[in-house]
């Protein structure tokens, strides 16, 4: 006898099959595993970032799996750029159902260090560009009347305070209070917008940062004296992307396994 709990249950819930999701900074970290992680639930994604070759790469293992991925090379904190993209998303793939605000960069230095143009960066990759994507996104849903779901990942470095990241923290900050806003603003519409807010995790990136005698002093006072991996994200991002998270909006979730309580 069943019990209801079968695999037509999951797929209504969290299945995304026919739906395009949209997810920035996919050619390589945690970028390129969420996409992966979408397409396994048969959404169509839509790959962006400024090098076409990575993007690429991130197809190919998509398509390897039986997935399905377009790139399409832009730099999300340019308005007319983005605006392009997602016209051409929009014409060339099914309907729009999610968007991952994923690309971001570090910016790590002391306060009296950071200089303008660094602060730019900063701010133009890891705050502005995902305004941007989210309000090309969410208009078009709205034009519509579609529903959705947007994603930004942001940071543990949003809300402790560590020497060195400051300008890197506040850019995530104010990615959080965004999503907050974006979530009121647009609840009426159908658009679910949530944060993930992950903590120290192993990339390509960072991995030998990580094996200095710094890094290692790092991971030794975390509670658990272990890195996260990109796809300990997983969970939570197959739940905030799918039908499943229809009433959830607004919310920051860690991903951190405790390291807020070590850090700040």
């Amino acid at each position: 006898m069943s019990n209801g709990l079968d695999t037509a249950f999951f797929a209504e819930r969290f299945g995304l099959r026919g739906l395009t999701a949209i997810v920035t900074g996919a050619g390589s970290g945690l970028g390129r595993q969420a996409a992966r992680t979408l397409a396994a639930t048969g959404a169509h994604i839509a790959l962006l970032g400024r090098r076409p070759e990575p993007l690429q790469e991130t197809a190919e293992l998509i398509a390897e799996a039986g997935g399905m991925a377009r790139t399409f090379p832009v730099d999300v904190a340019d308005q007319e750029a983005v605006r392009l993209a997602l016209d051409a998303i929009q014409q060339s793939m099914p309907q729009l159902w999610a968007l991952v605000n994923n690309a971001g960069v570090g910016g790590r230095a002391a306060l009296l260090d950071v200089d303008e143009k660094m602060f730019d960066r900063v701010f133009d990759v890891n705050t502005k560009a995902a305004l941007l994507m989210s309000t090309a996104f969410a208009r078009r849903l709205i034009e519509r009347q579609l529903p959705g779901r947007i994603i930004n990942i942001c940071s543990l470095a949003a809300q402790t305070h560590s020497r060195y990241l400051g300008i890197y923290g506040a850019s995530k900050a104010a990615l959080e209070h965004l999503t907050r806003t974006m979530a009121h603003e647009w609840a009426c519409h159908g658009i679910n917008v949530n944060a993930i807010s992950p903590g120290f995790i192993e990339t390509d990136i960072n991995r030998a940062m990580f094996q200095t005698p710094a890094g290692r002093k790092i991971v030794d006072s975390l509670p658990r004296q272990r890195l996260g991996t990109p796809e300990a994200l997983d969970g939570v991002l197959l739940t905030l992307a799918s039908p499943a998270s229809a009433f959830m909006t607004g919310s920051t979730l860690a991903v951190d396994d405790g390291q807020r309580f070590s850090i700040g």
